[in-house]
Parts: structure tokens; C-alpha cells; sequence
């Protein structure tokens, strides 16, 4: 459907979740889906939001996808390191942004 991620195996938790109950997985890729289509972002903008959502929470699955999505919306790898540097002092310290630096390195270059 989509490149998730340069990794070579991959799954995402949405994933796990249908593996658990496909319906709470339907249902919950509806949820993001009708989220998507409400208000004014484009792909670019909601990307790089959920990008620094991701790296707040830590969540690398969820980084990684949305690293590739970001740069498929036109995101630049400067764009994507800002918005995790921006997380540096506000809801993060310099051990998770330069990890979360680090899953961007492995996903855009």
C-alpha cells in the first residue's frame, strides 16, 4: 500500500491491533482517516505534526512511518529535522531528539 519504513521487516500498531480484533483495527484507521479530512492541513503539515507527536511519546514505529509519509507529502530532511529539534526543550531532552534524529537519518538518507 505504502513504504512504511528502510527497515527490513516492519509492522505498525495498527497492524498488531487488527492481528488482535480487525473491527477495533478498521475502526480505528476510519477514526484517522475521517481526522485527516477535517480542517485545513495539508498531507505536509499533518505529517510533521504527528512526527513530533511521535517523538514526544517515543514511539519509533510510529516516527518512522510518518518520516517516509512526511517526505512523500514534500516534506525536506531539514523540515523534518526541525520539527523534532523543535521538541528539544519543550517536551523532550537531547537524548530522545538525537534518537528520534537518528530514525530520521534512517528513513531519509
Amino acid at each position: 500500500m505504502y513504504p512504511l519504513s528502510k527497515q527490513e521487516t516492519f509492522t505498525t500498531n495498527v497492524d498488531q491491533l487488527e492481528e488482535i480484533s480487525l473491527e477495533a483495527g478498521t475502526a480505528y484507521r476510519a477514526l484517522r482517516k475521517a481526522i485527516d479530512s477535517y480542517g485545513p492541513l495539508d498531507d505536509k503539515q499533518r505529517h510533521l505534526c504527528l512526527l513530533a507527536g511521535f517523538a514526544a511519546t517515543r514511539n519509533e514505529g510510529g516516527f518512522r512511518v510518518h518520516c517516509i509519509r512526511a517526505k512523500q507529502a514534500g516534506a525536506s530532511l531539514a523540515e523534518v529535522e526541525q520539527t523534532v529539534l523543535l521538541m528539544l526543550g519543550t517536551s523532550l531532552g537531547v537524548a530522545p531528539v538525537i534518537e528520534a534524529l537518528q530514525w530520521v537519518r534512517d528513513e531519509l538518507t
